[in-house]
């Protein structure tokens, strides 16, 4: 028979479990035991309640202790709602499979349930709380990464799409708010403590999630910073992608487009391009503590960077010459094309000749008469004995060579070579600075050409031939005088487009020879970037309307990589050489014989000392080891070297990223699980 000890305690569990049948059955039987022996002394306290129970927990074993760890796990993952979600089911399934606790109705069988399923938590929270509390952790992790790998996680997206740290900060805060009003309102009971619940987790969610980001960024920098010294020397290929990780993040870019860059490079003739020039800046100051500290990579990164920039003026030749389609200097082509011009003239004019007829010189004299006024004009009016001036000298020596007063030439021949005399004439006044008598000879040659075109009509071709041969020469001279700062982007751009296709080729020749000269005659050195100067406004214009068919963007990107490839040598050597003069300070104090000196005299307190500092000071910043590996990526010209480093530095980077975004999301479940349940 069961005593009143045994009795208060099954009382005490049918009370906690919300078995009221089974607790005013066991009240009445103490009832009636106490009245049956009333020398039993009451073990009741004076407030009527049984005393706590004295018999082992039935859940005090390994399947009890199983049970509390998942349902601490479900309470988090279910937002506070396990208790609920257990006393509905039970009181559902209760009539066909006898789950939970009896009710006359549904709501008295979840109230039953309810209390029962609370009760049960209560007391897992004070004997078991360590597998509760696990449970709830873990639990908060698995819905945290069940958010992340969903898409259902504000912050994890954020992180994702690389947002700063602002972005990240916002998207935890709403992140927090929700889920610690959810949280919140789970954790309730009845409708006004569900509603204070939510209310005190939206307002201390959104604190806790607006703060997660900055903490854990604190926090992971200060491990990482006070770590990175002493471990980097150990570990430094980790480091090397951790470095480049930055980089590559830092310029904006992904790993193929840097190496598609690099690949145009290549294409284009310039192989030399690095990934550092394709990154950008971000590339560009990560060589500087290459080149300013001491390192095994230093020398080698220098020597690249200075042999690079000193063949600058030939790859900038051969870009210009290429992209013009000029691989002749201009005064070459001039000869070139006056050569070929003769050759022509000479065939054509020959033929002209044995088909030629009788010539007629009269218009020719006239034109000449009309300076000279010989003849009729002469006896109306006798000249003095005033000699000729230089222009009637010149028009009176070509009117003998074809009249004597009496007679004219007829010959076609010998007109030809009279228009050959008065050619040369002609040039020898031009240079000579006689420009008038240059114009009077030109008035008469313009006769000579009509009569011998009027005798031969083979001679108008060979002079239209020779005209048109000679404006390409011409061209060559205008592309030169296009160059000038002094002509409009504009007016050549308009001059250019009037030409024939023979004539641009010719313009271009004459353009692009003294841009090239120009370059060649810079000082050499490192120092010296000979691209900026191709990339003002008026060479941009000009370029892209001179370039020979389809070459005008491949030449400007050549530029402009000449221009990245300049700014990288100059970033990395260029400027002041303190940060170089100080590294080499340090380097050489990290020889420093005053530790061996201090040992020597027994000074151990001194020599200790030093080795300290001399420790401190070498483990600031990265170890050289890191810097040379680094140094020796950034000047890799491979392309599929470079994309597949890159690549398995964006995959650690893309895996880091999702697992610090499914643990701040697992923390803000997690916190908010706690929070939510500070209600009024």
């Amino acid at each position: 028979m069961a005593t009143l000890d045994q009795l208060s305690n099954a009382l005490i569990n049918a009370d906690r479990a919300g078995d009221v049948d089974a607790a005013r059955a066991l009240a009445a039987e103490i009832s009636r035991m106490r009245a049956a022996s009333p020398e039993t002394p009451s073990t009741l306290p004076q407030t009527q309640q049984p005393p706590e129970p004295q018999q082992a927990d039935a859940r005090d074993n390994w399947l009890g202790r199983a049970d509390t760890f998942m349902r601490g796990a479900a309470d988090t993952m279910s937002f506070g709602l396990a208790d609920e979600i257990a006393a509905g089911g039970d009181a559902l399934f209760n009539p066909l499979f006898g789950t939970g606790q009896n009710g006359g109705s549904l709501a008295e069988r979840y109230d039953r349930n309810l209390n029962a399923q609370r009760a049960t938590d209560e007391l897992d929270s004070k004997k078991r709380m360590a597998e509760r509390l696990t449970g709830q952790i873990l639990g908060a992790v698995g819905g945290g990464v069940g958010l992340a790998k969903n898409g259902l996680s504000a912050t994890t997206n954020a992180v994702k799409a690389g947002k700063g740290l602002a972005g990240v900060t916002k998207a935890s805060a709403m992140e927090g708010a929700v889920l610690g009003g959810v949280q919140g309102f789970g954790s309730g009971e009845r409708l006004d403590g569900r509603l204070g619940g939510a209310a005190t987790g939206i307002g201390l969610g959104t604190v806790m999630g607006g703060a997660l980001p900055s903490v854990a960024t604190a926090v992971s920098g200060a491990v990482k910073g006070a770590t990175a010294p002493l471990i980097a020397p150990f570990r430094p290929a980790a480091y090397t992608d951790k470095a480049l990780r930055t980089y590559l993040q830092r310029s904006g870019k992904t790993p193929e487009q840097i190496a598609d860059i690099m690949r145009s490079a290549a294409d284009d003739g310039q192989s030399m391009y690095t990934l550092a020039d394709a990154m950008g800046n971000a590339g560009q100051r990560a060589l500087v503590p290459v080149t300013r500290t001491p390192n095994d990579a230093r020398q080698e990164v220098t020597d690249f960077l200075v042999r690079r920039q000193m063949g600058q003026p030939q790859r900038l030749a051969n870009a210009l010459a290429e992209g013009f389609d000029a691989p002749q200097p201009s005064d070459r082509v001039t000869r070139g094309l006056t050569q070929a011009r003769d050759v022509e003239a000479d065939a054509l004019y020959t033929a002209a000749r044995r088909e030629a007829g009788a010539v007629n010189v009269t218009p020719v004299l006239e034109r000449i008469d009309e300076t000279l006024s010989p003849g009729a004009n002469q006896v109306v009016s006798p000249r003095d004995n005033i000699g000729y001036d230089t222009i009637e000298g010149s028009l009176a020596r070509v009117r003998r060579m074809m009249s004597d007063g009496n007679s004219q030439v007829t010959d076609f021949n010998t007109l030809f070579r009279a228009k050959l005399d008065l050619d040369d004439m002609i040039a020898r006044a031009e240079a000579q600075g006689a420009g008038n008598r240059a114009h009077y000879l030109t008035q008469v040659k313009r006769e000579v050409d009509r009569a011998l075109e009027d005798a031969s009509p083979a001679f108008r071709n060979a002079n239209d031939t020779f005209a048109s041969r000679s404006r390409v020469i011409d061209s060559v001279a205008e592309g030169q005088a296009a160059k000038s700062g002094r002509v409009r982007a504009e007016d050549s751009i308009q001059q250019f487009n009037a030409m024939t296709p023979d004539q641009q080729q010719a313009f271009r020749s004459g353009y692009v020879d003294p841009i090239i000269a120009d370059i060649e005659s810079l000082p050499m050195g490192p120092a010296t970037n000979r691209a900026r100067g191709l990339t003002t406004p008026k060479y941009e214009q000009e370029f892209q309307a001179f370039a020979a068919p389809g070459r005008a963007e491949q030449l400007g990107n050549r530029i402009g990589r000449e221009n990245r490839m300049f700014e990288t040598s100059n970033a990395a050597l260029g400027n002041s050489r303190t940060a170089d003069n100080l590294g080499d300070i340090d380097d050489m104090a990290n020889f420093d014989p005053a530790v061996l000196t201090n040992l020597l005299t027994g000074n151990w307190k001194q020599a200790a000392l030093t080795g300290v500092r001399q420790a401190f000071n070498a483990g600031k910043g990265l170890p050289p080891r890191v810097v040379e590996r680094v140094g020796r990526s950034l000047i890799e010209t491979n392309p599929d070297q470079a994309l597949s480093t890159l690549n398995r530095v964006h995959g650690q980077q893309i895996s880091r990223d999702q697992l610090r975004a499914i643990i701040m999301s697992s923390i803000l479940q997690g916190s908010n699980a706690g929070i939510a349940r500070i209600s009024p």
